[in-house]
């Protein structure tokens, strides 16, 4: 007897022919190639990020107690208890304001520039040479509203001493034959007296300050304002 076997009917495997061609076998992933040198580098990158954000975060919380001015100092003035007031800032390269400590050092010196309130106080600001220095002399100008801008004087104002033209009263000065003018600085300026006479204190060379205390006795002297530098 003569056994048949039935076909099969199993279906082709991977490797089946496709097109009457044999698939070429899959090939295993390739393998990613470590770099450990990058990865520590990531590492050490983030390692410093989070050091340097620490660190601006304790940085951005410690503050120093420093000088700062209270109210106006004009230049020349002598800074006194009322004039300094503390305050509190972070640490900048930038800045370099004198540390509270050292407040009572402060106190007597004398303002080289005008002291603006809330402005932090700085050694160049100050000097210990007191009003006037050598070589220069401190008048008190006295002159009526006529003799002198409306606009207010302040105190570092350059300005010039022009003498008027004399009445020949008893008490006038000998006028010279060509009047000179007289260069100035303003220290200070004060309000209008009962005579309605404003008195300027104004610095002036040494050699000018006789003529000028005698011209202005007389009121023979106008203030004329220039530009600064």
């Amino acid at each position: 007897m003569i056994r048949t076997q039935p076909p099969s009917t199993s279906t082709p495997g991977p490797a089946a022919a496709v097109n009457g061609s044999s698939r070429a076998p899959a090939l295993p992933p390739p393998r990613r190639r470590r770099r450990p040198a990058l990865l520590a580098l990531a590492v050490a990158m983030v390692v410093l990020g989070a050091l340097g954000a620490a660190y601006l975060a304790t940085s951005l919380g410690q503050t120093s107690p420093v000088i700062a001015v209270a109210r106006e100092v004009p230049w020349g003035q002598t800074v006194t208890p009322a004039d300094l007031v503390e305050a509190r800032v972070t640490a900048d390269p930038a800045l370099a304001p004198i540390p509270y400590a050292e407040r009572e050092q402060v106190i007597g010196m004398v303002a080289a520039t005008t002291l603006t309130p809330g402005s932090l106080l700085t050694r160049d600001a100050l000097t210990e040479q007191p009003l006037p220095s050598p070589g220069q002399q401190l008048v008190g100008v006295g002159v009526s509203a006529v003799q002198l801008p409306t606009t207010p004087l302040r105190p570092g104002d350059d300005v010039l001493l022009v003498p008027v033209a004399d009445s020949g009263g008893a008490g006038a000065p000998a006028a010279a034959a060509t009047p000179r003018t007289v260069a100035a600085t303003v220290v200070q300026s004060g309000s209008p007296g009962t005579d309605g006479l404003r008195v300027v204190d104004v610095l002036v060379n040494a050699a000018d300050g006789p003529d000028v205390a005698a011209r202005t006795a007389a009121g023979l002297i106008a203030i004329v304002v220039v530009a600064g530098e």
